[in-house]
């Protein structure tokens, strides 16, 4: 139980898979994804499930530069 905390979603980039954090009437739930948009678009349903407003979106973590075909 987290009692202190207010009614709250986030998403977090963790070990390459993202983590959505929701605290809801003093209750910690935590949901794993491997897609980043996935995540996104569960934490937004969330939201509205909550009636919280919207946040931006979790920023990617910083990785390797994949560049672009050549030519």
């Amino acid at each position: 139980m987290v009692t202190s905390e207010p009614d709250s979603v986030r998403v977090k980039a963790v070990n390459g898979q993202w983590i959505v954090r929701v605290v809801e009437g003093g209750r910690l739930t935590q949901q794993v994804f491997d897609i980043h948009e996935q995540a996104e678009s569960f934490a937004e349903e969330e939201r509205l499930r909550l009636g919280l407003p919207g946040e931006p979106p979790a920023e990617e973590p910083a990785g390797p530069q994949q560049s672009g075909p050549v030519g």
